[in-house]
């Protein structure tokens, strides 16, 4: 009889919480913070800031768990530093400054990881209690567009993931969850998992919020586990990180998500309520598992104190474009220690965009707008520069260059002697306001920021040391079709649109000889940006061209200036991608090539 009670009373114990039984278990509950920060490459003594400050604040709000993004610590991506024995030393004490402030937290943290062999890991340090418990190394690293890992790291061998209460969680990094198969399947194959962890520094571009949400949407479903993911945000040189932070649950839902473009601290509270799944020691696979156990110290008690509301706003596809643009270029601007911009206006529609870019992003006092008439620049292009500058506020000032116009005439009148005039007179011109720029730049200390669409940088439709002179590009990589789609829903409220409307309405011209427009020497924009697109971000051939509103002529000149432009692509300045494949570290084709498409 006392055996049997004995007996009873264990089997209610199982019944209650244990693990093993199989049986549906009582709600597992956990808070977890999602630490939206915007890294800076190198500064580590403000990326540790950074940690430490957002760790307080998590565990103001007893937050069981904080995750941060991908690389945080030395930031993302950091490139050949990390060829660098010195940089990499530096990443690693600042984990090791970091992890003291995890008493009473677990913390997974982004950092680079050496090995005694010599080799270096994409990893996520997992922390707690003031001391580091471990570490996951990458799996999965991505060599394609922007990404060169491989060219840095090693791949990692082994799975991870760590028990905290009752709760077990995989641990996964950026790409591991990008395939279906990969870590993360094997991660939850292997005795069960409650929540997929990922951290990740995926950047932005357009559309990509969407697919990463539905990408991970699925792997939620397909896993059968609640999937948290944490992503950076900020500018780093060309690449803009848009956060947009997700928690999903095992069917599919979104239970939280973070602002696109903000720093932010995201708290959610998850109820486990899935069957409980034994979670075996040694995995029965060939695939190798390491086992991380969380002491209860690091888990808060219940009742939590209800963190501060958070409003959540969900962007257009315009409005998030936009939004990138700002982002980058403030963060451009700020990191690399300019205060200021000058921008050249022209009175046409991609300066004006550029120029209300630049006042959103660094206030109206911190934009000086020049413009520049030549003979053949138009009263009303004149009168539209003032008329925005007045509308944004910004300083602007007046340098015309028919004098130097002609002092370049006296000075190559023998050299050009018996040639007309052509292209060299017009791009003079653009010479002689990217040498005024500059001037500005090297006198003020202010940054140049040029004006180009992706559509002229395709067709070479720019001019060297002219209108491509500048420390950055800021619609690089925004096709012509979609800068006005910009200015459209920048101009939405009438009464307070910033753009002049004739700016909107006029014909593009470059005003480099009389009655010029841009039809002259390209197609019209809304027949070739189609085209653009397919050729330079799908790779299609000529056969996939057609159809597209040209004709096989047409088609054939428009793909052999694309190709014959890389030159100059190459010496302008970086700008921001939003787009799937943009010019430079996306797109990589050689200058010096005779492959006819």
């Amino acid at each position: 009889m006392p055996q049997h009670k004995k007996t009873k009373k264990t089997s209610t114990k199982r019944r209650k919480g244990s693990s093993s039984t199989g049986k549906a278990a009582g709600p597992k509950r956990i808070r977890i913070a999602l630490a939206q920060m915007n890294a800076v490459v190198g500064d580590f003594k403000l990326n540790i800031e950074k940690a430490k400050s957002a760790l307080k604040e998590a565990k103001k709000y007893q937050a069981d768990l904080i995750l941060f993004p991908e690389l945080f610590l030395p930031g993302y991506p950091p490139e050949d530093l990390l060829l660098k024995k010195g940089f990499v030393k530096k990443n690693c004490e600042a984990l090791q400054l970091v992890v003291p402030h995890t008493r009473g937290i677990t913390a997974l943290l982004g950092f680079a990881e050496p090995d005694k062999a010599g080799r270096l890991y994409n990893s996520a340090a997992l922390a707690a209690n003031g001391k580091m418990l471990g570490s996951y190394k990458k799996i999965c690293l991505p060599n394609y567009g922007v990404f060169d890992e491989k060219r840095y790291f090693t791949e990692g061998s082994a799975l991870a993931r760590f028990t905290q209460g009752q709760i077990t969680f995989g641990i996964t990094v950026c790409e591991d969850i990008w395939f279906a198969d990969g870590p993360g399947k094997a991660l939850c194959g292997e005795g069960g998992l409650d929540v997929l962890l990922n951290i990740s520094s995926s950047p932005y571009y357009r559309g990509k919020g969407k697919t990463r949400c539905e990408m991970i949407r699925q792997r939620a479903k397909k896993y059968r586990t609640h999937m948290v993911y944490a992503n950076l945000v900020g500018g780093q040189d060309e690449l803009v990180f848009d956060g947009q932070r997700l928690v999903i649950s095992p069917r599919g839902e979104v239970l939280a998500r973070g602002n696109s473009f903000e720093e932010e601290l995201i708290f959610v509270d998850l109820k486990i309520r899935s069957k409980s799944r034994p979670v075996r020691k040694k995995s029965a696979s060939s695939v190798k598992i390491k086992t991380y156990r969380i002491a209860r110290s690091a888990m808060t008690p219940e009742p939590k104190q209800e963190p501060p509301s958070r409003p959540i706003s969900v962007l257009g596809e315009v409005e998030e474009i936009y939004r990138a643009l700002v982002l980058g270029t403030r963060d451009y601007m700020v990191k690399n220690g300019f205060s200021r911009a000058v921008i050249g206006l022209s009175g046409g529609i991609d300066s004006a965009l550029t120029a209300v870019i630049a006042t959103n992003a660094l206030g109206p006092e911190n934009v000086v707008g020049v413009l520049m008439p030549s003979p053949f620049s138009s009263k009303g292009s004149v009168d539209d520069v003032m008329e925005l500058s007045c509308n944004l506020g910004i300083e602007t000032l007046n340098l015309p260059i028919d004098e130097a116009m002609r002092a370049y005439d006296r000075i190559l009148s023998e050299a050009f002697k018996n040639r007309p005039p052509n292209i060299a007179e017009e791009n003079l011109q653009a010479r002689i306001r990217g040498n005024l720029l500059m001037a500005l730049s090297n006198k003020m200390g202010w940054l140049v920021l040029t004006t180009g669409n992706k559509s002229e940088f395709s067709m070479g439709y720019c001019t060297l040391y002219g209108d491509m002179a500048g420390g950055f590009a800021v619609i690089k990589d925004v096709p012509k079709t979609l800068v006005y789609k910009l200015c459209d829903w920048l101009n939405r409220d009438g009464e307070n649109a910033p753009i002049p409307q004739s700016i909107l309405t006029k014909e593009p011209t470059a005003e480099l000889r009389p009655d010029q427009k841009d039809t002259d020497n390209l197609p019209p924009y809304p027949v070739l940006d189609p085209v653009l697109s397919r050729y330079v971000e799908e790779d299609s051939g000529l056969e996939e061209l057609k159809n597209l509103g040209l004709s096989g002529n047409e088609i054939l000149r428009v793909v052999r200036m694309v190709d014959a432009n890389e030159y100059k692509r190459r010496q302008g300045p970086p700008g921001i991608k939003i787009t799937p494949k943009a010019f430079g570290k996306d797109r990589r084709l050689p200058i010096t090539n005779r492959f006819e498409p």
